[in-house]
């Protein structure tokens, strides 16, 4: 039951990221390609007034702050494991006939 919530967690994260990724390196639609249509329409006139510069800021703001957690969580885990590692390696030494040279 939580292998497939932390599977389907997974997939649809890596869904999001895909998507992220794609939407980043689509290329901004020019004025003049919006012009083009002729009749503007109050479609375009609404999306016109979004500040895509200040939303992609924003996006690329919070990407770097996420990735920078999610370095710092592998750094700490990186240490837990390799400080268990060495406990490991300690306790064999410590134990008469483990086979390993003191």
């Amino acid at each position: 039951m939580l292998y497939s919530f932390i599977l389907e967690t997974a997939i649809f994260a890596g869904i999001g990221a895909l998507i992220l990724i794609l939407a980043r390196a689509l290329p901004r639609i020019e004025d003049e390609t919006i012009s083009s249509f002729g009749r503007k329409s109050k479609i375009v006139r609404a999306f016109k007034k979004i500040p895509l510069d200040k939303i992609d800021d924003s996006v690329n703001l919070v990407f770097h702050k996420i990735l920078r957690k999610i370095k710092i969580i592998i750094m700490r885990a990186d240490n837990v494991v390799t400080e268990k590692i060495n406990n490991v390696r300690s306790d064999s030494n410590k134990k008469p006939g483990s086979g390993l040279p003191t």
